[in-house]
């Protein structure tokens, strides 16, 4: 019998791993045969070659499974992905120990360890610590989500993602930045996470304009799916308190005591050998066998220090 390494922060079953993997068709055996086929083409790309050398099997895996277990689709997910990297660097590449210790100290973000139990979803929550979101770096959080969910994409077994905002601290939101939403968005697309609802709660009288500012620059599936609450309670009938934090009406431990958890977790040497492994995976575009660059690259930033961001 497989045994399927556990996580102290991400928890899921024998039985969660089998039901994702069940759902496009895929088994232990088959998996490795596809990760084998994969690390083999890239090999045999130029332009991905030297990023095979550091590619785990892990990621590999959920690559394919994000692929809805198709070979081909996970080679071009790979491809573009690698290759949007390059482009992304203040997203995606050079992130350091100690970064983010001023952000976390505004925002929590937070990936909650039990899997919603009726979907097996993951369910993160983003809560505003500082009564002025001006006084945040958007690319920061943009860089911190980015981090932690390619993180995920080496230890998570989950069937889609839920994310909860939480703005009871909020007072004022003048400034937001639509071509870094879009971008962290596109990041989300190329994943083909399968984001199963957002879900706004305690948000300022105004809230509607900013959800409206999201949709507009957001996927359709990903805008079809936010919903704004007002109370934790009408939250409840999307995700269970049993895994929500106490202080979100839950029966987990609160928010505060996980972030902690998550906190301790960046700053340990296992996580940022596997960080530093992370710059790694980019395509060498000067290597790439054709000339025809896909069109579906223009027109997107090679960084974010030529916008002004507010």
């Amino acid at each position: 019998m497989e045994i399927v390494p556990q996580h102290p922060l991400l928890h899921f079953t024998q039985e969660d791993v089998k039901a994702a993997r069940a759902m496009y068709d895929q088994d232990a055996e088959r998996l490795n045969e596809g990760i084998d086929a994969i690390k083999e083409w890239m090999e045999k790309q130029a332009h991905l070659a030297e990023s095979s050398k550091y590619i785990t099997r892990d990621f590999i895996e959920r690559m394919i499974l994000l692929a809805k277990g198709s070979i081909e689709v996970a080679k071009k997910k790979i491809d573009r992905l690698f290759t949007v990297r390059a482009m992304l660097p203040d997203m995606c590449l050079h992130r350091k120990l100690g970064e983010f210790d001023n952000f976390l100290k505004g925002v929590s973000v937070v990936h909650l360890p039990k899997l919603n139990p009726e979907e097996r979803s993951r369910v993160v929550i983003t809560k505003i610590l500082t009564d002025n979101i001006d006084n945040l770096n958007l690319i920061d959080y943009c860089r911190y989500g980015n981090m932690i969910g390619e993180y995920r994409g080496n230890h998570d077994y989950n069937i889609g993602e839920r994310f909860i905002v939480d703005l009871s601290n909020v007072s004022i939101i003048s400034k937001m930045n639509p071509v870094v939403i879009k971008n962290f968005d596109s990041l989300g697309e190329i994943y083909n996470f399968k984001v199963k609802g957002v879900h706004v709660v305690n948000g300022p009288q105004y809230v509607d304009t900013l959800v409206n500012l999201f949709k507009s620059v957001t996927r359709e599936k990903v805008s079809s799916r936010i919903h704004v609450h007002k109370s934790y309670e009408d939250l409840h009938k999307y995700i269970p308190k049993e895994i929500l934090p106490v202080d979100f009406g839950g029966d987990e431990p609160p928010l505060a005591t996980l972030a902690e958890k998550w906190k301790e977790l960046i700053k340990t040497p296992e996580f940022q050998e596997w960080n530093e492994m992370q710059d790694k995976l980019v395509s060498d575009e000067s290597k790439r066998s054709s000339t025809n660059h896909n069109e579906e690259y223009l027109g997107m930033p090679g960084s974010f220090r030529k916008l002004n961001v507010d």
